[in-house]
This record gives C-alpha cells, sequence and structure tokens, in this order.
C-alpha cells in the first residue's frame, strides 16, 4: 500500500466473532483495494453459522471516544455498517454533523442472515429519521428497503418503485440490492438526485446467497472507488465487479 496514494477510509459497525462481516470485512475489503482503514466499533457481537448471536453495544461514552478520535483524521469517505440501539445512532449522528467528509455511505444492517436483529426498534426509527438525510449514499437490500419503509413483503414489489421511495428518506442517493430476489440475474439499482435510475445485472452465483458479509464489502468497496472519484455511478460498478469476484471465490 503506497501511503502517498491510499485514500484513508472512517468505518464505523460490529465485530463478528465469525470474521465473516462487519469490520473485519470492511477492513479487508479496503486492504484489498489499496486503501486505509480506520475504525470506530459500535458493538462486539458474538455470531456462527448457527442460529445463535449476543450483541454488546459498546457504551456511549467509550463509542464517544474513538468518534472523536476519528475526527483527528481527513477521512475520504466514512461508511456505516451496524449500529446497535439508539444511543450510537445519535452519537454517530452528532460525530457526521463535526466532520467535513462530503461521501458517507451508510450501509442500513437491520438483522442477520439467520433474521436476528441487530438494531433495536427505537433505533431503527432513528436512523430513518436522523441519521439517513446526514448521508450521502444508502445500501439497502430488498428487505432492508420494506423495513425502512414499512412495507411487508418487500421482496414482491417493484425494486424500482421501493428505490424510489427510499430516495425520499432524505439521502442523497440509494442503491438498492437485489442479490437477495430472484432471476438469473441480480439486479442493483442507482438513484442518484433526480438523475435516470441506473441499473448493474450481475451474475446470480450459485450459492452466493451463503456467503456472509457481502453488504459489508460492497459498501466499503463502493467507499474506497468514490474516495478516488468524483463518480458514484462508475464506483459502484466497479465496487460490484470486485465483490462479484470476492463471491465467486468464497462460493467454489
Amino acid at each position: 500500500m503506497d501511503k502517498t496514494t491510499s485514500k484513508k477510509i472512517g468505518i464505523i459497525g460490529g465485530t463478528d466473532s465469525s470474521g465473516g462481516s462487519g469490520l473485519f470485512a470492511d477492513k479487508e475489503t479496503i486492504y484489498e483495494l489499496g486503501d486505509r482503514p480506520f475504525a470506530v466499533i459500535s458493538a462486539i457481537t458474538q455470531q456462527c453459522n448457527s442460529s445463535k448471536i449476543r450483541i454488546h453495544a459498546v457504551p456511549a461514552l467509550g463509542l464517544e471516544s474513538q468518534l472523536d478520535g476519528l475526527l483527528q483524521e481527513e477521512l475520504d469517505a466514512i461508511k456505516i455498517g451496524m449500529l446497535p440501539d439508539e444511543s450510537s445512532v445519535r452519537k454517530v449522528g452528532e460525530f457526521l454533523n463535526k466532520s467535513s467528509c462530503t461521501k458517507v455511505i451508510l450501509d442500513p444492517v437491520q438483522m442477520t442472515s439467520n433474521g436476528h436483529s441487530l438494531i433495536t426498534d427505537k433505533g431503527w426509527e432513528c436512523l430513518i429519521k436522523d441519521l439517513i438525510p446526514r448521508v450521502n449514499l444508502v445500501t439497502p437490500n430488498l428487505q432492508e428497503a420494506g423495513k425502512l419503509l414499512n412495507i411487508n413483503n418487500s421482496e414482491k414489489i417493484s425494486p424500482v418503485f421501493l428505490a424510489n421511495e427510499c430516495s425520499k428518506l432524505g439521502a442523497q442517493s440509494i442503491l438498492l440490492k437485489g442479490g437477495h430476489g430472484d432471476g438469473e440475474q441480480s439486479t442493483d439499482l442507482l438513484v442518484e438526485g433526480t438523475s435516470p435510475v441506473i441499473e448493474y445485472k450481475w451474475e446470480r452465483i450459485t450459492g452466493g446467497t451463503k456467503v456472509r458479509g457481502t453488504g459489508c464489502r460492497l459498501a466499503s468497496a463502493i467507499s474506497c472507488n468514490w474516495a478516488k472519484t468524483n463518480h458514484l455511478a462508475n464506483s459502484v460498478k466497479e465496487a460490484g465487479k470486485h465483490l462479484q469476484n470476492y463471491i465467486r471465490l468464497k462460493a467454489a
């Protein structure tokens, strides 16, 4: 890694004891793309491939201290993942008010692949109302988009409708991920301001939905690519290619 050309990427989220997702996935991806991660831990989780999960939120003072340290860095992009409760959402919001970074990505992590909630109900409400309007890009999957909009069976609703409705929540841009949808191809949709919706079509890799941490890795890869350019659409495309290669490797 060349420190003279590498970008500084702030990552805020939870740890995953299995190493498959969360900050570990973020850090790995950022290093793979030649950039430098600066991490803030919002929660410590115990996860494995079974149905058991335990979540330990970092106390407010501990989170605030880490965020204060992050403010000392001139960050080129920020990626936000798991925030376990209302307090952590508010602390990150306060941090963003002080930060000068203009490329902030929120991956609205709501539950694990096994269906266990990763954020309290009040925390989720606060994220929608107070945090989403502060960020530049939100990257929900189909299920998360439904939760953001309080819509049941969102996988049966038009993805374009979901993406456009999510764009009304206040973020500058929305990337709706279609990896858990149906069909031979996975389609992601980018809504960027008033520009036409952009489609990204990807091969649906056998066993790909069993690979953990794909949302974390995609958002982190977008952060790295976007930090190097002002073109979000191309950043998403290149990040998607990186993720496809990772999924092929892990699903083989």
